[in-house]
């Protein structure tokens, strides 16, 4: 297999692998019905809490109809509180209600009954004898370990009852100091706050060396746009975690603009790629108007997939959206590959018709130019494989946020790889390369290969 084909593997298999930051803070109100062959809801995700975290639910229980009544007399409903090495070493995720007709609950058997008896954290009876009085419960206690949490809901009745009820409630998960966010994502904020920074510093340079007239500002340009929207990206992000840390609410509009402003970024850190990779402002100042077509048609399906994928709703669509996303990606990144390597290799053998002449440190230059973005692309594509392991065999669940701080970092150093191979900063002036002999293309380069052979 060639180095094109691994590369293509490689990217078939870095696809599987996307990564989203997914919120975690818990200020949520619900409103469900369930039937009480269930046993066991789920109502919460895992959650991370400190040792004094607090924990307020406020909750109401009804019979299905209208007006609403209380659940029947014989149901006993219990509002549970498991920690992380609980869910997992009884295996309730198996015991969640499905459509499946082979659900262990729905039959009447001693696993299911045992279900409402499993030792937790915490326990409460919200209906049932003795507490038939009233269909409103409030809880609030706090927690003494540091570790993830998850709240259920046990409906523990003979399966011969096939009644459903009616559950409003609001749940509350506090860390200490009012912090919302889960555990593992409060060092988010300082990571963003930090990396905004960056950026903004690194602009400042850019900006500073474009305004002074350094050379190849078409080239710089490209560079300077990648990272004006790669810092809208991480801004979007700051004000989401932000808001959640504060209020603990979830602003559908500030999610969806950081999935969108993850979008754009990654389809602008591409096409600067792309660009770069086809020689634009490296070896020629123009695209042809096939190379134009294919460049916008690619992009903009890059960018509508991306957004139907985040705002769709149904799985079935969803899946498709990220499945046509995937396979605009892949082509690409095809077309990164082919481009970045063939213009490596013209340029070695002096096979390229350029536009002027160039003296042979120019060409160099521009060797190297493709060379260092070759391999900035190349880590970019196996860093998802690599950072995978890491997530699944190093770090803890405390230790997550490490993940997005790396990928991010990672970006970051290939941005600085690329503005110091441009040259971001003004190079000193090189007395000696005004005095060599210039080179006019592909006839000059062929003899400076063929003094080598």
């Amino acid at each position: 297999m060639n180095g094109l084909g691994r590369s293509a593997l490689l990217f078939g298999f870095t696809a599987a692998i996307w990564f989203i930051d997914d919120a975690s803070c818990y200020v949520q109100e619900h409103n469900f019905t369930v039937p009480i062959r269930s046993r066991i809801n789920k109502i919460t995700p895992l959650f991370g809490l400190d040792k004094g975290g607090l924990v307020k639910v406020d909750m109401e229980v009804a019979a299905v109809g209208w007006p609403r009544k209380p659940p029947p007399p014989w149901l006993n409903i219990y509002l549970v509180f498991f920690n992380l090495q609980q869910w997992y070493e009884y295996d309730l995720r198996s015991f969640i209600p499905s459509n499946d007709y082979t659900y262990a609950c729905q039959n009447d058997d001693l696993e299911c009954v045992s279900l409402c008896s499993l030792p937790s954290v915490r326990r409460f009876q919200v209906w049932g004898s003795p507490h038939l009085t009233s269909r409103k419960t409030s809880v609030e206690f706090e927690t003494n370990e540091r570790t993830e949490y998850t709240i259920a809901l046990l409906t523990c009745a003979a399966s011969a009852h096939d009644d459903t009820i009616n559950v409003e409630m609001l749940v509350e998960m506090l860390n200490p100091g009012n912090q919302h966010l889960s555990v593992e994502q409060i060092p988010l904020q300082g990571m963003y706050w930090t990396l905004v920074t960056a950026y903004l510093l690194l602009l400042v340079a850019a900006v500073y060396c474009l305004r002074n007239g350094f050379n190849g500002l078409l080239l710089h340009k490209l560079l300077v746009g990648a990272m004006c929207i790669k810092l809208l990206e991480l801004v979007c992000n700051l004000v989401y975690y932000r808001n959640l840390a504060i209020t603990g609410e979830d602003v559908t509009a500030l999610f969806q603009g950081t999935k969108f402003g993850s979008i754009c970024a990654d389809a602008a850190f591409l096409g600067m790629l792309l660009l770069m990779s086809l020689g634009y402002t490296i070896t020629r100042e123009s695209l042809s108007r096939r190379e134009r077509q294919l460049f916008w048609g690619f992009f903009s399906l890059y960018g509508l997939f991306g957004l139907l994928h985040s705002v769709c709703t149904s799985p079935i669509y969803c899946q498709g959206f990220l499945l046509a996303f995937y396979v605009v990606k892949f082509l690409i990144t095809f077309c990164i590959i082919v481009a970045m390597n063939a213009n490596i290799e013209r340029l070695r053998v002096g096979n390229l018709d350029l536009p002027r002449p160039f003296t042979p440190t120019q060409l160099y230059l521009k060797l190297l130019i493709f060379h260092n973005i070759r391999w900035a692309f190349f880590a970019v594509l196996i860093f998802p494989i690599l950072l995978m392991f890491v997530e699944v065999a190093v770090l803890s669940w405390e230790q997550s946020w490490v993940g997005p701080l790396l990928q991010e970092l990672l970006y970051l150093c290939v941005f600085l790889l690329i503005a110091h191979t441009l040259r971001l900063h003004k190079p000193p002036p090189d007395a000696d390369a005004a005095e060599e002999e210039p080179l006019t293309g592909a006839g000059g380069a062929a003899e400076e290969g063929g003094g080598e052979r």
